[in-house]
C-alpha cells in the first residue's frame, strides 16, 4: 500500500494540470465518450475538471499525511498505547492520525488558495465560465474595476479559508487554544 501511495504521489506531482486535463479529455471524453468534452450544463461535465484540478493537491496532501504518520507512529505515546493493548486500528485512526493532521490542515488551506489560482487554466481547457476566465477577459479588455473585483473576491475567499483552517486547528488539537 505504501509503495502504491508513493507512486501515485510522484505521478500526481510530476504531471502538469494542463497536460492531465488534455489527456483526460482525450481518453474519457473523445475516445470512450463517458463525459462531455466541455461546458457546464450537466453534472457529469464537472468530473474531469474536478479530477484535473485536484490531482496535484491530493498528491501533495497524501505525501504529507504519509510522512506525518511515519513520524507520529514512532512517537513514545504510540508505543505506550500499543503497550496498553489498544487495537492497532484505534491507535492509527484515533491517536496517530489526529496528531498527524495539523500540518495537513495547514497545507490543505494553502492548497485551496492554490486551487483558486489554478482554476484559470482549468477553466480555459474545459471551457468553463468562472472567475478566472472573467479576470483574464477583464485584463484583455482593460476593464480595471472588474479585474479589481475578481481579485477582491479571490482574496476574500483565501482569507475565509485561512480563518476556517484556524478554527479547525482548535477543533483538532485542544492544546492550540492555550497559545
Amino acid at each position: 500500500m505504501d509503495a502504491a501511495i508513493t507512486v501515485f504521489t510522484m505521478i500526481g506531482l510530476a504531471v502538469p494540470a494542463f497536460w492531465l486535463g488534455l489527456m483526460l479529455i482525450l481518453i474519457f471524453a473523445v475516445t470512450w465518450q463517458f463525459f462531455p468534452v466541455s461546458g457546464s450544463d450537466q453534472a457529469s461535465s464537472l468530473v474531469l475538471p474536478a479530477l484535473t484540478l485536484s490531482m496535484q493537491s491530493t498528491a501533495r496532501l497524501c505525501r504529507l499525511v504519509r510522512s506525518g504518520m511515519i513520524e507520529v507512529l514512532n512517537a513514545d505515546f504510540i508505543r505506550t498505547a500499543r503497550a496498553k493493548g489498544l487495537f492497532e486500528s484505534r491507535i492509527v485512526w484515533v491517536h496517530a492520525l489526529r496528531n498527524a493532521l495539523l500540518p495537513v490542515v495547514t497545507m490543505a488551506g494553502l492548497e485551496l488558495g492554490d486551487l483558486i489560482s489554478s482554476a484559470v487554466v482549468i477553466e480555459a481547457i474545459f471551457a468553463w465560465p468562472g472567475i478566472g476566465r472573467l479576470a483574464i477577459g477583464a485584463v484583455s479588455s482593460r476593464d480595471f474595476p472588474l479585474l479589481q473585483g475578481t481579485v477582491l473576491v479571490s482574496a476574500f475567499c483565501f482569507v475565509a479559508i485561512n480563518l476556517f483552517v484556524d478554527w479547525l486547528y482548535h477543533r483538532i488539537d485542544p492544546r492550540v487554544r492555550n497559545t
